[in-house]
């Protein structure tokens, strides 16, 4: 099974030609986040490429998947200390993501039905830590929300369904000290050092985040993290195909 995943987008409309063809090729089309904030495409240009998205996503709703990004997420729930973030059209972003909250998640997630192997699809990536510090204490903790969404059934969901669960919870703006923050890394703004020194074990991961123009695939025993970022500035949007 072949699914492509395209990088950050951040305004850049070369998307389309990416995703049009791959259509009818692929089982499904994953995005990675972070459509908006640029330092080089006009925030009513950015508006409009996002409406594109949603539009696409909604046609082919069962082929095409859209993850939020930490600039994404970062409107929605006024954050403001990001890079390229645009003030003037902050009201504009943040009622297009709402409007269209439920066509949005945090993470994509897929098990081989022969290997058994599980991929995860989120932004920024899921490291171990995380995972024990925010995920794993509220499935154990009955008064939790988590847990009251699941009944207390841990087996009937996997790491996605977790981290959907969570869409709007504040602990997913969690900033580790590669990126300037202090403590843990969460799914939307872990860098890829941090994942590579501390990743969710035994499983595939994909991710964005690090606008660094390249696609990385480092093999970790049996498993792989694969790093599909968007390219910096002017440059095309990045993209990888995966067999799952």
């Amino acid at each position: 099974m072949d699914v492509l995943f395209i990088g950050d987008i951040h305004g850049r409309d070369d998307w389309k030609d990416i995703a049009y063809e791959a259509l009818p090729k692929f089982y499904k089309i994953v995005f990675l986040g972070d459509y908006v904030d640029s330092f080089d495409i006009s925030g009513v240009e950015i508006l409009h490429n996002l409406k594109e998205i949603i539009e696409f996503k909604k046609k082919y709703s069962d082929k095409v998947t859209l993850l939020y990004g930490n600039h994404d997420f970062a409107y929605i729930n006024n954050y403001s200390n990001i890079s390229g973030y645009k003030i003037n059209m902050y009201q504009e972003y943040k009622k297009i993501f709402r409007d269209n909250h439920d066509l949005f998640k945090i993470a994509w997630g897929y098990t081989n039905p022969y290997s058994k192997k599980y991929t995860l699809a989120t932004h920024a990536g899921l490291t171990r830590t995380y995972y024990n510090n925010y995920i794993l204490t509220k499935l154990k903790d009955p008064e939790s929300k988590l847990y009251k969404l699941i009944d207390g059934n841990i087996e009937g969901f996997e790491l996605h369904d977790f981290l959907n669960f969570l869409k709007d919870n504040e602990i997913l703006w969690k900033i580790g000290s590669v990126r300037g923050g202090v403590g843990t890394p969460g799914p939307l703004w872990a860098d890829h050092r941090e994942l590579l020194h501390d990743p969710y074990p035994y499983i595939n991961q994909v991710f964005g985040h690090t606008a660094s123009g390249t696609v990385c695939v480092t093999q970790l025993g049996d498993y792989f993290v694969a790093k599909v970022d968007g390219y910096p500035r002017g440059e095309k949007t990045a993209n990888i195909i995966i067999s799952l």
